[in-house]
This record gives C-alpha cells, sequence and structure tokens, in this order.
C-alpha cells in the first residue's frame, strides 16, 4: 500500500450529504482535497487534482450520474471510483459497474464499511501497478481452501470433511484434495477405508523435490475421484513439522486442485492455527450439545479477534441436528451471535458407513444426511438451482457478490 494518507475527492449533489461524508472520511484518516456535483466540475477537479480515488453517489435518474461516471472513467482510466447510493438494484448496479465503478456501497454507509472498500479497491490498483512494471511473481493457480474446524472432538468433523470431498467429486465433478490434519487419531483412512503408506509428514519432507507429476504419489484417490493425504501412522511424527510446512504443503495442493478440505482435531496446537490461516473457507462445525455449543462460542471469539466479523468466510454448520437435547437452533443462532449456514441431520446411518469405510454420500446417496451434503458441495461449487441457506441483502446481494450493505 502507498505511504502517504490516501486522497479522495467526494462527488455528491447533496452538499449536506457531501459534508457528512467528508468528516467520515476524516474521521477513518483519509484527506477530502475536494467534492463536486456531478458533469463538468466533477470531471474538472478530478483531472486537476489527480486523487487517489473518488467515492460518487449514484441514485435514479441514472442519465448524469452514470454520464459522468463514464467521462470520468474515460479520462482516468486508471483512478478508481467507488459509487454509493440509497438503492441497491440491478439495474443501477450494473450500469454503475459497466460504466467503470471499482466498488458499490450502500447506505447507510459506515466508517467500517467506508475504510474496508477504500483500502480493499487501492490495494488492488497498487497490485495491478506492481504487475504492470513487472514487480510481481507470475500468478498461479489457487483453488478453493475449506477448513473444517471445531473446538471439541466427537462432533462429526471427519464425518463432513470426508463426505463434503466426496460429494464435491462426485455431485460438483471438481477435483479434489483431503488433507488429513488430527494429530491426535487420524481417522480419514478408516473413515474411507484407504491404505496409508505416505502421509504429509512425508511429503511436507521431500517437498522441495515435489512437481506437480511426482505429487500424486503421496495421494491416494479414492474410488470417487478424490486425492487423499492421509495423517502419518505414528503421531510423533507430526513433532517434525511445523506450521510453514503444512502451509506449503497446503499451497501446492491448492495449486493443482479445485478444493482442498481440512480436516482438524478437536484441539488447538500451531498446526491447526496454520490450517485455519490459509482457509478460504472456514466451517466451524457445532452440535446441540451445550458443551459444544460454549466451545463453539470460544472458537469464535478466537475467529473474530483473527478474521473479523466476516460471514463469507466463517460459516457455522450444525451437525446432527434435530437430535431432542432440549437446546433448539434459535437458541444456538442467539448464543453464537451468528447464523447456522448449513443444518446436517441426525442419521444412525452415518456410523455404520463410516464402520464399512463407505461415505454415507455413496453408501446411502438418499439419505437426509447425504442430500445435504450434496447440496452443500453443489452450494460451494456455485452450481446454480441448489443454494440452501438464505442469504443477507436480497436478490442484489445474491447476484453481486461485491455489493456491501451495513447491518
Amino acid at each position: 500500500m502507498m505511504s502517504r494518507v490516501p486522497q479522495v475527492i467526494v462527488v455528491d449533489p447533496d452538499r449536506e450529504s457531501a459534508a457528512e461524508l467528508q468528516k467520515m472520511l476524516q474521521l477513518i484518516g483519509l484527506e477530502v482535497i475536494a467534492s463536486a456535483g456531478y458533469g463538468v466540475e466533477a470531471f474538472t477537479l478530478a483531472v486537476t487534482q489527480r486523487p487517489d480515488i473518488v467515492l460518487m453517489r449514484v441514485e435514479e435518474p441514472l442519465v448524469r450520474p452514470i454520464q459522468t461516471l463514464a467521462k470520468l472513467r474515460d479520462g482516468m482510466p486508471d483512478m478508481p471510483i467507488v459509487v454509493f447510493s440509497t438503492e441497491a438494484n440491478i439495474k443501477l448496479v450494473r450500469q454503475s459497474m459497466v460504466n467503470g465503478a471499482s466498488d458499490y456501497l450502500q447506505e447507510p454507509l459506515s466508517e467500517e464499511m467506508l475504510e474496508d472498500s477504500i483500502l480493499s479497491v487501492l490495494e488492488r490498483k497498487e497490485r495491478e501497478m506492481m504487475r504492470r512494471r513487472g514487480e510481481l511473481d507470475e500468478p498461479v493457480p489457487q483453488g478453493t481452501i475449506i477448513t473444517v474446524f471445531g473446538a471439541k472432538g466427537g462432533i462429526g468433523k471427519t464425518t463432513i470433511s470426508s463426505n463434503l470431498a466426496v460429494a464435491l467429486a462426485t455431485e460438483a465433478h471438481q477435483t479434489v484434495a483431503l488433507v488429513d490434519m488430527d494429530t491426535r487419531f487420524g481417522d480419514v483412512a478408516i473413515t474411507l477405508d484407504i491404505p496409508v503408506e505416505r502421509s504429509i509428514a512425508d511429503l511436507a519432507r521431500n517437498l522441495e523435490n515435489i512437481d506437480r507429476q511426482s505429487l500424486h504419489d503421496y495421494l491416494v484417490e479414492h474410488e470417487s475421484g478424490v486425492r487423499i493425504l492421509p495423517a502419518p501412522t505414528r503421531p510423533s511424527d507430526w513433532r517434525h513439522l511445523t506450521a510453514k510446512n503444512v502451509r506449503d504443503v497446503i499451497d501446492v495442493l491448492a495449486q493443482t486442485h479445485d478444493f482442498v478440505i481440512l480436516d482438524t482435531p478437536g484441539t488447538f496446537n500451531e498446526i491447526v492455527a496454520a490450517a485455519i490461516e490459509v482457509g478460504s473457507m472456514i466451517l466451524l462445525v457445532t452440535t446441540l450439545d451445550m458443551a459444544s455449543i460454549k466451545d463453539t462460542v470460544l472458537a469464535l471469539e478466537m475467529l473474530h479477534e483473527r478474521f473479523g466479523n466476516d460471514e463469507e468466510r466463517i460459516k457455522v454448520v450444525l451437525n446432527r441436528a434435530g437430535v431432542d437435547t432440549g437446546v433448539r437452533e434459535s437458541d444456538v443462532e442467539n448464543t453464537l451471535d451468528s447464523p447456522l449456514w448449513w443444518r446436517i441431520p441426525q442419521d444412525n446411518e452415518v456410523v455404520r458407513s463410516a464402520q464399512l469405510g463407505k461415505p454415507i454420500v455413496m453408501f446411502r446417496p438418499n439419505s437426509k444426511v447425504s442430500i445435504e451434503i450434496q447440496k452443500m458441495a453443489r452450494s460451494l461449487a456455485g452450481v446454480r438451482g441448489n443454494t440452501h441457506a438464505k442469504r443477507k441483502g436480497g436478490l442484489g446481494k445474491l447476484l453481486f457478490p461485491f455489493m456491501r450493505k451495513s447491518a
């Protein structure tokens, strides 16, 4: 990021609104060098002042704001423009993005929302400039890393990890690597009935000599197509692995697979911390058991301290939903102060399938558990027609993930 304070121009014909926005921008440490209405005034100020970023109001009727936006983009194509509006309808959002907006915010604006948007846009611009100057390494492919985490053992993390991996491979037709990172038991191999000849410890030791072809020698291919990197058969082998070793292994797998699923133990150590750190998405598993809920509260607090209240990255999954423990699902959401992203029902067939070494999505593909995990896999892979959980923000949020709206 730039070392100096970013300079901003506000384009808003409503002078009162512009003054309020200037105060908010100054509170977050940005320098507002000018404000303007639409048309000639906005264009002239932007050309003469050359700000780092422009914040611009867009409202119906769209003729003047969109004309101004298009002229700014045409005259200064490298200058980022963040649009804000009281509306979030598809027409307005699309017109803004087609004509050059870098981000779209819906009022009421907050300091946190503005700061997050502006810094993200400026960071993206800086990376684009660095790439043009040849200061960045060539980009590499990057799959989605899903860390399945829970603050307690025995809540079904391995079952979810294994079945989700299989469903992604068979239902969503993705290439999937499943990594057993359970430093205590390592049950993925038993759950999927596969032999363990090499483990994550062997791969980490030889990573410098591994290419894409030899990588497959360390992975066991399941009949579903999932490639599995087992845990060591001797827990003592974990002692020789550092957090950096784990991150390097995951990075290599993410360059060669659409999805990398990390199955973690019900404890916290530097290996688990590394798995959480690299996760594109963290599935935080809990059950209706009071002990599990209590531990999940603490885990969620820890995740929020590290990543902020990021609902896109941190998803709470309720396993064994429907079990009568005296605790309602609404009570769980209230206690966690977080929505349940997915609910996987209780099914005694899950235990039987694990004992047979057959994932339930293959053993009983029409069971309620299998159907929910299949839906989850398709949702994660972006397959249409199977979205399960309700999303905030309505149709605009569903179609335009770059849109932001205050809580």
